[in-house]
């Protein structure tokens, strides 16, 4: 009975939403086929990412739309048709300002990240070591008592 009653893993909503976005990219096809192949770094960012949370996607991702806003501004200002967008793909400037902006969006990621999380670790230390001057400042003043040992 459990084989014939087979569910969907993906709730109504998010079929709902993919049905959407696929509608709207058939509709705008021109400015899918620009922002699609503009936004190859994205995609490979977040396949490649090797760590659990999937961060390394938001950054590049970002930055790669960043890079890609130009060339949409662009095709849209002509008319939003599809000799545009070809035209556009077939610029070399387009895809330098694009993966470039990817790039620095990995570059971004590979340094900042650690820059960030050292600040962390040493905002950390500094409160445990103020932690346990307070705690010897009341051990002084109260006694031993008040170590919880």
């Amino acid at each position: 009975m459990a084989a014939t009653e087979k569910k969907s893993k993906m709730p109504f909503s998010v079929r709902f939403a993919l049905f959407c976005l696929m509608v709207a990219g058939a509709l705008v096809f021109p400015t899918t086929l620009l922002l699609c192949t503009c936004l190859v770094p994205t995609f490979v960012a977040a396949v490649v990412d090797p760590h659990p949370q999937k961060t390394a996607w938001v950054t590049v991702g970002c930055m790669n739309f960043t890079g890609t806003v130009p060339a949409w501004f662009d095709l849209w200002s002509k008319g939003n048709d599809l000799h545009q967008s070809l035209a556009l793909l077939m610029d070399t400037h387009t895809y330098l300002i694009s993966y470039g902006a990817a790039l620095a969006g990995w570059v971004l990621y590979h340094n900042v990240t650690p820059f960030v999380a050292g600040m962390m670790v040493m905002k950390s230390e500094k409160r445990l070591k103020d932690i346990d001057k307070r705690q010897r400042e009341l051990i002084r003043k109260w006694g031993t008592d008040v170590s919880g040992n």
